[in-house]
């Protein structure tokens, strides 16, 4: 009996570090694709750069951050990704708060979609695209 109850326990330790490392690596993809959206955003609103040059450019500094190994490539493609949904409008955008939602959005969809389309492009501007258009979705259903 003792056994199984410890056999249980070992199963549940799994079970709950799984979930953190997975909770982890949703953490750092909404952070990576806040700043990403941030920068892109702030570079066009406030610098007036155009909305290319400023997703480049969050693009190109963002691939000079250094993040761990065991993250492989997947903290700078959600930086472009949050730089591809910074691209929207500023009609669309009025506050922090909606970047921080649009975020939320984006590193789901882009975790839920991190096996699937493999070796096809256009995964990182569909993240943003469907981020943006749901969170637009939304907030027209809500007000």
């Amino acid at each position: 009996m003792l056994f199984y109850l410890l056999r249980i326990v070992r199963k549940r330790k799994r079970i709950s570090l799984k979930c953190a490392a997975m909770i982890k690596f949703l953490f750092l993809k909404f952070i990576t694709f806040f700043f990403g959206f941030l920068a892109c955003f702030a570079m066009h609103t406030t610098f007036a750069l155009p909305l290319v040059i400023s997703a480049a450019l969050t693009g190109l500094v963002g691939s000079f951050i250094p993040f761990p190994a065991r993250y492989k490539n997947h903290p700078y493609a959600a930086i472009y990704a949050g730089s591809f949904a910074g691209m929207c409008s500023t009609h669309l955008i009025t506050s922090y708060w909606e970047i921080a939602i649009i975020s939320v959005i984006g590193a789901s969809l882009y975790v839920l979609t991190i096996n699937m389309f493999t070796g096809f492009g256009g995964k990182l501007g569909s993240v943003a695209f469907a981020s943006v258009a749901l969170f637009m979705l939304a907030k027209g259903v809500v007000l």
